[in-house]
């Protein structure tokens, strides 16, 4: 039976034939990841492999159809059911899973469309719960108004149990109707909150680079990169050593073409961000419903995910120092990283945030707002942490550092001199400022943090959400009555250090106390 045919019955049923595509693509990434292991073998042998070209396209073709054929055995052993109550899969080729996931168990609802998706109006639905990542359902290739029917029944029965002793029968059964019979009704009543333009995505390119990340995989390929390019620039004409020659310029024409050299590679990464920025978060906006946000964006592979919003354990606004110039915030809201199999992993950390790019600080606290009503985070004042932190950074980073230039620098002149002075009064000055940035604050229901080196960030979360409070005191700092208080949230942990040992108690004292009393559920 075709998946895009309804499932208002019991029967299980098979995928389209596209999810064929879906499945030989995701092997594909799967591998590229693996495959950036195994770049320092390839660079060493890069030479080698070049004057190989019918070899490379032989095993590139090789590979491309093992995958393919690795996709046709997914379909083949991946079939699911949706019940009234239910979503049940089976799947894997030589490891066999069987998921059943009831629907008021389901937490977060995301879709999302790749391009090759969009030609054929499929979608992609991923359905996961707060418990464990192996039981996260996705069902690879839906027609996109059956994916959107499934993900109103699941919000709305998600609601509805969240909210069955607020609400009498005769609603609920009404509401039950209204789903079964297709009707949108509050989940998908939305509002929109913000949206982000092109100027907004083009600014966040820019001030949040993470094109180094590629720069650093490419690395290996440096020489070889630097010999095409030099060929392929002398091909035209351009003669490169006379252009970086000491001898037939003028020192400061030659200063001149480096400066422009930098500023042209500048000027390439600085785009290639722009365009990722753009590909990721293409007509941004960020909805709210009753209950949840929602998130779409996407120029070639269009995404929606929905957040809970009693979800929502932590708010971060994150400052690079190019958005402190602008004014610009990346806010995002944090939730349980239970349900990934590997919380340090940057690609589940990221689906586990629900990120707002590019904002001002005016909008970032609206939607703080909007979220967490009761917070203040544009009204607190904050405590700074001691100044024996600066004495830590000191001996732990600066004199270490200071100690090994001695070592290695000939000091039979005065230039290595200036060196180590210049090296040690830049990290003393990165140490005050890390100190500086340091700052937290308490207004008895939510705790602020402010930290960062030439950044600054600020995370805020209510304290009814806390799942440990921690007093942490070393040799150190206990002769000087200071410690450290450690706050776990569902969402991770967070440190302030260098505190008055008797604040540090009383605030863990105060966060137990609001435990005991308030029975509010952190999820």
């Amino acid at each position: 039976m075709d998946s895009a045919q309804k499932f208002e019955n019991d029967d299980w049923q098979k995928l389209s034939l596209i999810s064929i595509a879906y499945f030989t693509a995701s092997s594909i990434f799967k591998f590229a990841n693996n495959f950036l292991y195994m770049l320092p073998i390839i660079a060493l042998n890069f030479s080698k492999i070049k004057e190989q070209p019918l070899i490379i396209l032989a095993v590139a073709l090789a590979i491309f159809v093992i995958f393919t054929f690795i996709g046709l055995l997914n379909y083949l052993f991946y079939k699911f059911r949706v019940t009234d109550e239910r979503i049940e899969i089976k799947q894997g080729i030589f490891k066999k899973s069987h998921i059943d996931l009831p629907f008021e168990r389901i937490q977060n609802v995301k879709l999302s469309q790749p391009l090759y998706y969009r030609i054929s109006n499929y979608s992609c639905i991923e359905l996961d719960t707060a418990g464990s990542a192996k039981q996260e359902a996705k069902i690879v290739a839906l027609k996109t108004s059956q994916a959107e029917q499934l993900r109103i029944r699941v919000l709305e029965t998600a609601r509805e149990t969240h909210s069955t002793e607020s609400t009498s029968t005769d609603e609920n059964h009404a509401d039950n109707n209204g789903i079964k019979n297709g009707i949108k009704s509050g989940i998908t009543d939305e509002v929109v909150l913000n949206r982000r333009s092109i100027k907004d995505l083009i600014i966040h390119g820019i001030t949040n680079n993470r094109i180094w990340i590629f720069l650093g995989a490419l690395a290996p390929f440096y020489n070889s990169i630097s010999d095409g390019l030099s060929q392929a620039v002398e091909s035209i004409g351009f003669d490169i050593e006379a252009y970086f020659s000491l001898e037939t310029q003028a020192w400061w024409e030659f200063g001149l073409h480096v400066l422009s050299l930098a500023m042209l590679i500048m000027l390439v990464i600085v785009l290639l961000s722009v365009v990722g920025a753009i590909l990721m978060f293409y007509k941004y906006t960020l909805s709210k419903t009753k209950d949840r946000y929602i998130r779409r964006s996407g120029l070639l592979t269009k995404h929606e995910v929905s957040m809970k919003l009693s979800r929502i354990q932590l708010m971060v606004q994150a400052q690079d120092w190019l958005d402190v110039l602008l004014g610009r915030v990346n806010l995002s809201f944090e939730q349980n990283k239970s349900g990934t199999s590997n919380p340090n992993n940057r690609g589940e950390h990221m689906a586990n945030k629900l990120l707002v790019p590019s904002v001002t600080v005016v909008e970032s606290l609206a939607l703080m707002k909007d979220a967490m009503p009761r917070q203040s985070l544009g009204d607190q004042t904050f405590k700074s942490i001691s100044k024996r932190f600066i004495l830590r950074g000191v001996l732990l980073i600066v004199l270490p550092i200071t100690g090994l230039l001695f070592a290695i620098l000939p000091l039979d002149e005065i230039a290595p001199y200036f060196i180590i002075a210049a090296v040690s009064s830049l990290l003393t000055g990165l140490v005050v400022l890390r100190w500086k940035r340091w700052g937290y604050s308490f207004d008895g229901e939510h705790i602020y943090i402010r930290k960062g080196l030439l950044g600054v960030d600020y995370y805020c979360f209510p304290i009814y959400k806390t799942q440990q409070a921690q007093f942490k005191q070393s040799i150190f700092t206990r002769p000087h009555h200071l410690a450290g208080l450690i706050v776990v949230l569902a969402s991770g942990s967070h440190k302030i250090p260098y505190m008055p040992a008797d604040e540090v108690r009383s605030v863990v004292n105060s966060i137990l106390d609001l435990l005991v009393t308030d029975k509010r559920s952190w999820m």
